[in-house]
């Protein structure tokens, strides 16, 4: 049963809500799977990504203005409409928690991937609605638009995934605030510790033993990026959970949900066509099924796992690391770290 929602609070309608959050989702499945290239400013490519990047357009803008008006004291329609097509100002007018529920989404998403770290322009979600937005100009949604029909218009580099990112992330404002903090924020790292609430619902009262060390393992992997978890998904891999940096009675568990979220992750990864080959005709179309919905960041954090210790090599018939090292010790810091921000 949900939680009821602070009487305080300014919360557009349920339905409303959850039509937003449909939009939000299927757009997403949509572009996961039909990905674009990275450099958009290519004819054919700019062409491809455009019925993505219009409808985020929309899909930003709409999100953005439904969690404005759920502020207190509350905008009207007429307040917030004018507004316009300006992501960059309707993003300056959150308020400064639901500003910093956006920034978390958007730094765990850039940590994954290099070309996003490497633009100043995707440095912060505030960056990077300004950049898509046009910069001062505020005509990025429009020349967008045009693009098709007007070959002198140079609209803003973007990544539709990183897009529906942001867009994604608004969502999760809207919908943590309605459950009253109450529904789990859909962040990557957050989604990768159900398999833990699972174990530690099923535990034994002794469990409770060692929950501070469990709460400060947790906030140690909820940062600005997803590098501890890279870290803990490759010692678990290899059988070095000897070397996680958490007590003795909490790394079994550690373990046994890495390897749940391995498993699961491993059912959307995007394989090669040479390998769905090497599979049995049987598997074929359920691994071609799964690899329909697989989420980008999700795949790509699965590729750090691999990138951080060459040694481990994807089994596609087992969907699970395989280990070529001879033991779980010599390996320095350094070379089991994650990625960097």
């Amino acid at each position: 049963m949900p939680v009821v929602p602070n009487e305080n609070d300014r919360l557009p309608d349920g339905d409303l809500m959850l039509k937003m959050d449909t939009a939000c989702r299927s757009t997403r499945d949509l572009v996961a799977r039909n990905p674009v290239e990275p450099d958009l400013w290519d004819g054919y490519v700019v062409a491809q990504a455009w019925p993505f990047v219009t409808a985020l357009y929309s899909g930003v803008e709409q999100a953005l203005k439904m969690l404005l008006m759920a502020t207190d004291p509350q905008p009207t329609v007429s307040e917030v409409k004018k507004y316009g097509h300006n992501l960059s100002r309707l993003y300056c007018a959150l308020s400064p928690e639901d500003a910093a529920h956006i920034e978390l989404h958007f730094r765990e998403h850039r940590s994954l991937f290099e070309f996003l770290q490497q633009h100043d322009e995707c440095a912060t979600a505030e960056r990077f609605i300004t950049h898509i937005n046009g910069a001062g100009k505020a005509k990025g949604h429009e020349w967008w638009r045009y693009t098709l029909l007007d070959p002198d218009l140079k609209p803003p580099f973007t990544e539709p995934w990183t897009m529906c990112e942001v867009w994604q992330a608004v969502c999760c404002c809207l919908w943590t605030r309605r459950s009253g903090r109450g529904r789990p924020c859909e962040r990557l790292s957050q989604r990768l510790l159900l398999p833990l609430r699972d174990i530690a619902n099923g535990a034994t009262a002794s469990y409770g033993d060692f929950s501070s060390d469990l709460d400060i393992w947790m906030s140690h992997i909820d940062g600005d990026n997803l590098a501890a978890w890279v870290d803990l998904l490759v010692k678990s891999s290899r059988g070095s959970m000897d070397q996680v940096h958490a007590p003795e009675a909490l790394r079994g568990d550690l373990d046994k949900m890495a390897q749940r979220a391995i498993e699961r992750l491993s059912g959307r990864m995007a394989l090669p066509a040479e390998l769905l080959l090497l599979l049995p005709a049987s598997q074929r179309d359920q691994v071609q099924a799964h690899r329909q919905f697989a989420n980008p960041d999700e795949q790509m954090l699965l590729r750090r796992v691999q990138h951080t210790d060459r040694k481990l090599t994807w089994e596609p018939r087992t969907g699970e690391f395989r280990w070529a090292g001879v033991s779980s010790t010599g390996y320095s810091e350094a070379e089991l770290s994650g990625p960097a921000e």
